[in-house]
């Protein structure tokens, strides 16, 4: 599902505006809008799009770290498929290059590697070595 879908079944607005503070994007929880910089480049916009949608979907106000961590954790378990992730880990390990192959940002893989369970951990790194359980 791409993200202008899941913002039409969330109930959430979207618009291409200026956000405040230079950011690429915003939640306005009064409005149930979402507010992304209309100059982003596609990759960009995909990531901060859903990065929004989990502050939507937490429906967080205001702003903090732990807030700002669970958008980016929900936006990259949305972003990230852990069979699209072991075929580009499966060529480099390097996170700019897996983030490259992914079409997403950087920190999307960081946040989806945060993610992991143990056991998840655990399952990809042999899918990735080559030893499927």
């Amino acid at each position: 599902m791409g993200w202008e879908l899941k913002a039409e079944e969330m109930g959430v607005r979207v618009s291409f505006a200026h956000p405040p503070h230079g950011w690429w994007g915003c939640w306005d929880p009064d409005h149930r809008r979402i507010r992304l910089h209309p100059d982003l480049g596609p990759i960009q916009l995909r990531s901060t799009a859903w990065h929004e949608l989990g502050h939507a979907h937490y429906e967080h106000v205001g702003r903090s770290a732990k807030q700002e961590l669970q958008a980016s954790v929900w936006a990259a378990r949305h972003l990230i498929r852990p069979a699209a992730f072991i075929d580009a880990a499966r060529i480099t390990d390097d996170l700019i290059s897996i983030a490259h192959r992914l079409h997403v940002m950087p920190d999307d893989v960081r946040a989806w590697e945060k993610s992991l369970t143990l056991e998840e951990l655990i399952h990809i790194r042999k899918e990735i070595n080559g030893h499927p359980d």
